[in-house]
């Protein structure tokens, strides 16, 4: 007998519940694949043994991804208290025809009956990453049709919504799911909805003897099993973090096993090597079980800033000659790369070719606590290309863009995975006042274009950053990428969440 649920926590987010008791859903990715049988295991011992396993390593959750077990599977997962995600069989990606369209529906709900009596099943997953996904709306009306047709258990409409072939949230279901890689990523529930981070992780290694193929592949490659173990464990505790500040109810590292090429398991392909220090691993799965009650953890605390409007780092580019823009503010003079002096919206501004820079050569920005920037900035084009306002680098992937995004053609303070936009697409030629503010104590990333508040995400938690402010490009994979190619003037640097009044002040300035 159990009852599963959605329920509000100490920290006034919904959470996934478990006999009425808010419980984190600490899952692996198990797609079920076999050396030797493919999707058949060899023997009984072998179908309960990867189960098993999801005890020994601390886990109380499987995902069952884009397969179905045979009864067996379920008794044993019934038997070892072992709860279950289970993923209906994607079609593969892009719109597929009506008929497909309906086997799929027709062949989802006979898997939700075929399975329902099983209590380890907790939830159904019908889409992933947008897989044979073909409307928006018919995602919606699938998932509250599995919901009618199964209220006793959670309805996950689309796992991995914010990636890939998705088309996008349709709002129906219990849970939020997001995906990321390494990860991990932290979808805040909403009104309705808790939220579980659906697949991180994926950390590799390679083990001679027992590959399947010459080279394998993982999201993150590592050299021994030392190595392996401590990525696990770091990513793992930043899933406990997720789950404090951000209320996340569950996640799913990828994966149990090796499959073939894909070398990111716990396990070789054949089960016979421990890829990692399974008690590091049990230790740490553990603590987020215990530690993510629901309570939210310690707030942040927040510095209170620097008063005023001038902030605490601003660069004018009034000099109009020379290879350095001065900090009027601070000390963090800019050298400038590729770049050429130009009119600005007062005086002088900056004008990028799309392969320039501003570099302060300095972190300027705590992105652990709140800060804001602004820039006045004109486009010389708005097409598909990303342009970077603002950022700061961190070695891989900035901390933060404030940027024209060319996927959305809007402007933006995005984080990567988040984009706040604004509702319209700027016109090229024209100057444009461009604030981002991320605030800690409310866990907010909000965009203002021209003084006026135009989106808000909730963020939660920040990246950390130790590479230095950039005016001109952003940073991701490691790689300079998205070069202006437009002006900017008058960009400014503060140490606390402005107001919305003083971005108003700022920009009518």
């Amino acid at each position: 007998m159990r009852e599963i649920g959605i329920a509000q926590g100490e920290d006034g987010r919904n959470h996934v519940t478990l006999n009425g008791e808010i419980l984190f859903l600490l899952s692996t990715l198990d797609q079920g694949y076999w050396p030797d049988g493919i999707y058949t295991a060899p023997t009984d011992d072998a179908l309960a043994f990867d189960l098993e396993q999801h005890k020994e390593l601390g886990f109380n959750t499987v995902r069952k991804h884009i397969k179905v077990e045979p009864d067996r599977w379920f008794y044993h997962a019934d038997r070892l208290g072992l709860l279950v995600w289970q993923d209906m069989p994607s079609m593969k990606p892009g719109r597929p025809p009506v008929e497909a369209q309906e086997r799929f529906e027709r062949e989802l709900h006979e898997m939700v009956d075929q399975n329902s009596s099983w209590t380890s099943v907790i939830g159904w997953v019908p889409f992933n990453e947008g897989w044979g996904e073909w409307f928006q709306e018919a995602t919606g009306r699938i998932a509250r049709e599995v919901k009618v047709q199964d209220p006793s258990r959670l309805v996950n409409a689309h796992s991995g919504v914010n990636c890939c072939d998705s088309l996008g949230d349709s709002g129906a279901g219990d849970i939020i799911d997001w995906h990321k890689y390494v990860g991990p990523v932290q979808p805040v529930p909403d009104a309705t909805r808790a939220s579980i981070d659906g697949e991180h992780g994926g950390f590799g290694l390679e083990v001679d003897g027992h590959m399947w193929f010459e080279d394998g592949h993982a999201y993150e490659m590592t050299p021994d099993a030392a190595t392996l173990t401590r990525r696990y464990v770091e990513n793992q505790e930043d899933v406990l973090t997720a789950a404090q500040q951000c209320g996340i109810s569950g996640s799913i590292y990828t994966q149990i096993t090796d499959v073939e090429h894909e070398v990111n398991g716990f396990f070789t392909y054949d089960r016979q090597v421990e890829k990692m220090d399974f008690g590091q691993v049990r230790d740490v799965n553990e603590s987020i079980i215990e530690g993510a009650d629901g309570t939210g953890g310690e707030p942040p605390v927040v510095d209170p800033g620097t008063p005023g409007l001038a902030g605490v780092h601003s660069w004018g580019f009034s000099e109009g000659a020379g290879t350095v823009a001065a900090d009027g503010v601070g000390d963090a003079d800019a050298t400038l790369t590729g770049t050429t002096w130009a009119d600005g919206v007062a005086g002088g501004g900056l004008s990028f070719d799309g392969a320039g820079e501003a570099d302060t050569g300095r972190t300027l920005v705590r992105t652990d606590g709140s800060y804001s920037v602004s820039a006045w900035a004109r486009l010389d084009v708005a097409d598909g290309g990303f342009q970077t306002v603002v950022s700061q680098d961190t070695g891989s992937n900035s901390a933060f863009f404030l940027q024209y995004s060319g996927q959305d053609q809007r402007w933006a303070m995005s984080f990567v995975g988040t984009r706040a936009l604004s509702p319209t697409k700027p016109v090229p030629g024209q100057w444009y006042h461009l604030t981002g503010v991320r605030d800690a104590e409310t866990g907010e990333l909000s965009l203002y274009v021209d003084g006026e508040l135009v989106a808000t995400k909730d963020v939660c938690t920040a990246p950390e950053t130790e590479g230095s402010l950039v005016i001109g490009r952003g940073q991701y994979g490691g790689n300079e990428v998205d070069h202006m190619r437009g002006d900017v003037d008058d960009v400014r640097v503060f140490d606390r969440a402005l107001s919305a009044a003083e971005v108003a002040e700022l920009a009518a300035g």
